[in-house]
């Protein structure tokens, strides 16, 4: 990747990936995010308009930029995402976590990975789901299920 981090956190930067155009950093985030729910909404590579107005941020241009790369293309109610591969990579990677993360559930635990002691978070050896944050914050059930209630008082 070919990035522009001498320019700092300014949102002009643009990156480049193999096999991408050059994207802005804007639209290499949206790109993936809006992959990624896309997949979670049920809709693989279909990246709604209602998704894209949810967002607090301003995507209009983002979404031009997308589209002139060639990576998204306008349909009725959002946009399609071209990139074939990344949404299959994304949809496999998916998938892999959601089938570790029912293994665990059927095993009734989940297996702490070893400790390296270099951060207080503590995942899951086999799903990587968080069962302790440093905040205290919500993860996940100890009989291998997914993501608890925030028992933080603060969120009570």
């Amino acid at each position: 990747m070919a990035d522009a981090d001498a320019l700092g956190d300014d949102h002009t930067a643009f990156m480049q990936f193999e096999g991408m155009p050059v994207l802005s950093r804007a639209a290499f985030q949206l790109h993936s995010f809006g992959i990624v729910n896309s997949i979670r909404d049920g809709q693989p590579g279909f990246v709604s308009d209602d998704y894209l107005n949810a967002i607090a941020a301003e995507t209009t241009t983002t979404v031009l930029e997308l589209e002139a790369a060639g990576l998204w293309e306008r349909r009725d109610g959002g946009h399609l995402v071209v990139a074939d591969e990344m949404v299959r990579e994304a949809i496999n990677a998916q998938e892999r976590r959601d089938r570790l993360k029912a293994e665990c559930a059927r095993r009734g635990k989940h297996l702490p990975a070893g400790d390296d002691g270099e951060t207080d978070w503590v995942i899951c050896g086999h799903c990587g789901i968080p069962l302790k944050r440093p905040d205290g914050g919500p993860v996940a059930l100890p009989d291998g299920g997914p993501l608890g209630p925030d028992t933080r008082p603060e969120y009570s």
